[in-house]
Order: C-alpha cells, then sequence, then structure tokens
C-alpha cells in the first residue's frame, strides 16, 4: 500500500506521527483523536516489518547499566518515576520482590548473559520441557529446551529511567544458560485495502473525540466489555449502550472508525507469516500467536482481540502480575 492513497484523504487533518507511549491497539487510536488515529493507519497501510508477541510473564528487563557499567535485571519497575527497583545482586532482588518474581529474577541474575545495552523480554519458562504456559497461551517447542531458561526478547533501550524511548524488533544470540526466542521470524506478505483505507479516511474528520483522559480511559473500558463477551455489536449499539455522561463526548461515527480500522486490523493480521515451528494452544485448542507489533518508531500491537484478548480476559490465570 503506497502512503500516497493517505496524503489523497488526508482531508487537511495534521498525519505526522505521533509520539507513542505505550503499545495500543490500532483501533483504538480513535479514542486518542483523529490525529493518532490518522497515524495508527498509516502505520498499518505502511507495515511490512513485525515482532511477534509472546505471552510471556512477567516482562524481565535487563542488561549494563549505562551510568556505572553493572550488569541488572528487573521488572518493569526499573523504569519507575519514584521507587526504582534495579537489581545487581541476590541481595537487591531480596529487597525489592518478593514471591515468584523474585525468585525469576534470581534464575535470570544467575543465567543471563552479560549484554551490553539494555533489554525487555517476556519470561517463558525454565528449561528443560517442551510445552510452557507461562500466561494464557501453551507453547510446544518441537524438541525439549536444553537451556536453563528461556526469553523471548523484544525491546531496547538506551537509558534507564521513565522516558526510555522503547525501540521494538531485537533478536540476540542464544547463550550458554538462556534461550533467547527471535521474535523477529515473521513478515508481512502483500496484502491492499484501498477501499477501506478510503472509507476510513472519509469517516475520521467526521468522528467526535475527546481530550478527557477519563473518558478516554472508559472508551478502552467499555470496548473490552464487548471483547470480554465474544462479540462486537454495530456501532449504533455500541454507542447506544455508552454510559449516558460520556455520550457527548464522542458519536456514532467514533465507533465505526473503531469498527472500521478494526477490520483492517485483521486483514494485516492474516497477512503476517511466521516462520517458526513452535506450535500455540489455548485451553488445548491450536491458535496463533498473540499478536504481532509494528516495528516503527510509533509501534501499535495488533491482536485478535476475540481470540486472544476474549480468553486473556476469561480463561483462570497461572499468573498474578507483580504491583510496584
Amino acid at each position: 500500500m503506497c502512503d500516497s492513497t493517505l496524503t489523497c484523504y488526508n482531508n487537511g487533518i495534521d498525519t505526522r506521527d505521533m509520539p507513542n507511549k505505550h503499545l495500543e491497539h490500532l483501533e483504538d487510536s480513535i479514542f486518542d483523536g483523529r490525529r493518532a488515529a490518522l497515524g495508527a493507519l498509516k502505520q498499518a497501510s505502511l507495515c511490512r516489518k513485525v515482532s511477534v508477541k509472546w505471552d510471556g510473564a512477567p516482562a524481565i528487563v535487563f542488561g549494563t547499566n549505562p551510568e556505572n557499567g553493572k550488569f541488572f535485571v528487573g521488572t518493569k519497575s526499573v523504569f519507575n518515576k519514584v521507587k526504582v527497583k534495579i537489581n545487581y545482586t541476590q541481595e537487591d532482588i531480596d529487597q525489592n520482590h518478593t514471591g515468584r518474581v523474585a525468585d525469576i529474577l534470581r534464575l535470570c541474575l544467575r543465567h543471563l548473559p552479560h549484554l551490553h545495552g539494555i533489554f525487555q523480554a517476556d519470561f517463558i519458562g525454565v528449561g528443560g520441557g517442551r510445552s510452557y504456559t507461562p500466561n494464557t497461551i501453551t507453547y510446544r517447542f518441537p524438541t525439549s529446551v536444553g537451556r536453563d531458561i528461556i526469553l523471548a526478547p523484544h525491546t531496547s533501550y538506551t537509558e534507564i529511567s521513565p522516558d526510555a524511548e522503547a525501540h521494538i524488533g531485537v533478536k540476540l544470540t542464544s547463550a550458554l544458560g538462556t534461550e533467547f526466542i527471535d521474535t523477529t521470524d515473521a513478515y508481512v506478505s502483500n496484502w491492499f485495502a484501498p477501499k477501506l483505507i478510503a472509507e476510513i479516511l472519509a469517516l475520521i474528520p467526521q468522528c467526535k473525540v475527546s481530550k478527557d483522559k477519563y473518558t478516554r480511559l472508559y472508551l478502552r473500558t467499555f470496548v473490552n466489555k464487548f471483547i470480554r463477551a465474544g462479540s462486537i455489536p454495530s456501532a449504533a449499539v455500541m454507542y447506544a449502550a455508552m454510559d449516558a455522561k460520556y455520550k457527548q463526548e464522542v458519536n456514532v461515527q467514533t465507533f465505526m472508525v473503531w469498527h472500521k480500522i478494526f477490520q483492517l486490523k485483521q486483514r494485516l493480521l492474516d497477512a503476517i507469516v511466521t516462520n517458526g515451528n513452535i506450535e500455540c494452544f489455548i485451553d488445548g485448542k491450536p491458535s496463533s500467536h498473540e499478536g504481532f507489533v509494528i516495528i516503527s518508531n510509533n509501534p501499535y500491537k495488533i491482536v485478535d482481540r476475540l481470540t486472544f484478548s476474549k480468553a486473556n480476559f476469561n480463561l483462570k490465570k497461572n499468573w498474578q502480575n507483580e504491583k510496584f
């Protein structure tokens, strides 16, 4: 898909890339405004490289702190604004973490290679087996994993700070004690949806969007109720089902755009090819990977929400995220 289609239909709206604070679903971008939706649409239409999303837990941040040259391990709490939890020693882990998180970080401190740079990965499990269920998805490897721990690295950083810029798309070489999964082992085949893109671009200027952060949070929670139930009604039905106090903040066209970007996302998902030989299962049934992340300066996540997100909402979890 060429960028000229977007240029022809931008209707005078600023299409410069928006800064990305965290990974959003493509379709939810409309809740952040017309400009954000256009940025997401541009990312989808030009998408050629993706990173595979692995359903691991917890998120492990590790590497060498450029400020002191020391190797560290931690969770995303290394990026906290106030209470930074960064671990150079077993004693640091004992002080900063408890329970399963602490146990996993001890393994990581012992077995991870001391790499230069700062990386984030999903923890998949302890080596020695073929099947692992770190969260919702069960992963079945072709043979038993011989290394001590298994991680899926996906993001790199250049600093440790709350404002650290994330770079999606990481491939690390497995080391003596660590199996690093290649999360870049996927590509986007040819796909084309000019009619759908034109429809979205024509609708975006008609959308009413809110600048209120609480309304935007409500809208995300609101659509997740439909995802959890396993079906998404029409835009008119969605708007009618909203809490009355938020209805003046958006309009039916807002949900029409959400629906059409959702459709575009599904087409993009269908065009992604994963080269790996690791099988995925949800509740014992074969499934695809959790999803993908567009490799770009402003990445969005591409997830089949009616399959994975629904299961993630409803299956009994064997993991609880650490509070920090």
